[in-house]
């Protein structure tokens, strides 16, 4: 077996997030919301799920606000671990980029929520979070297309990509026309979680496929990618359609 493969942590990761995930299950199913979930055209990760994962980090949103912590400084601190996470894809380093991008998208739904409750919202600051987002997504994705370079897989890494800056543009343009634009099936969260839970997922079944076959594969996170393409894709297809029917039944601004 090579020195690489520990497939023995792999379980032991998969047992405790495993237990993790039933707990989070169960305290999710407590969770009530005022919306009803499975929307036509809405995002796939229904309000239940966003309500329970906000509740979830509403202490660290509440230690952030004691302390006094800017919005913007936990915008910047999403481009860095980005960054981070860009380069560990690029190093081959799989289970930790997927950590390192929840992470990021952790980051992402409290500078909004920091913001809203010590009154720091502003169009300063919703203008330099969506430009922030788009190179923190920029450079993971880069980082990425390092890990994929040698493989057909990097044309899905560059669609997927392309199709997650065009969801947000797209969204973008029909706002700037006066639209209001939130349907679309995968948006930033959802991202996020193909994407980050794709990668330890993958990093955990490389560990175990190293010992029975070998050599690692990271065949799962090679189908996050293709998923997060096709489905970015679709949604950017989506909001486009929804924009210009509006357009339509309102009459061209």
């Amino acid at each position: 077996m090579p020195a690489a493969c520990r497939p023995g942590t792999a379980v032991a990761a998969a047992v405790v997030i495993g237990v993790a995930v039933v707990l989070g299950w169960r305290s999710m199913q407590r969770v009530v919301v005022a919306v009803e979930a499975g929307t036509p055209g809405g995002p796939l990760l229904g309000p239940r799920v966003r309500a329970w994962y906000k509740q979830a980090i509403g202490p660290v949103e509440d230690a952030l606000v004691a302390w006094g912590v800017h919005p913007d400084a936990l915008t910047w601190a999403q481009l860095g671990v980005s960054v981070l996470a860009g380069a560990a894809f690029a190093a081959g380093a799989v289970f930790l980029a997927g950590w390192l991008v929840i992470a990021a998208g952790t980051l992402d739904v409290l500078d909004g929520g920091v913001a809203r409750r010590t009154g720091a919202a502003s169009r300063h600051g919703a203008l330099v979070d969506s430009l922030v987002d788009r190179y923190a997504e920029f450079a993971t994705f880069l980082g990425l297309g390092a890990f994929f370079r040698r493989s057909w897989v990097l044309a899905a890494v560059a669609v997927a990509c392309f199709g997650s800056l065009m969801v947000s543009y797209t969204r973008a343009r029909a706002e700037g026309l006066g639209l209001t634009m939130q349907e679309g099936s995968v948006q930033r969260p959802e991202r996020y979680v193909i994407l980050g839970f794709g990668a330890w997922l993958s990093g955990l079944v490389a560990h175990l496929a190293c010992a029975l076959r070998g050599t690692p594969t990271h065949a799962v996170l090679a189908a996050a990618v293709v998923l997060l393409a096709l489905l970015s894709t679709w949604t950017a297809v989506q909001r486009a359609r929804h924009a210009v029917r509006k357009l339509d039944g309102n009459g061209r601004p």
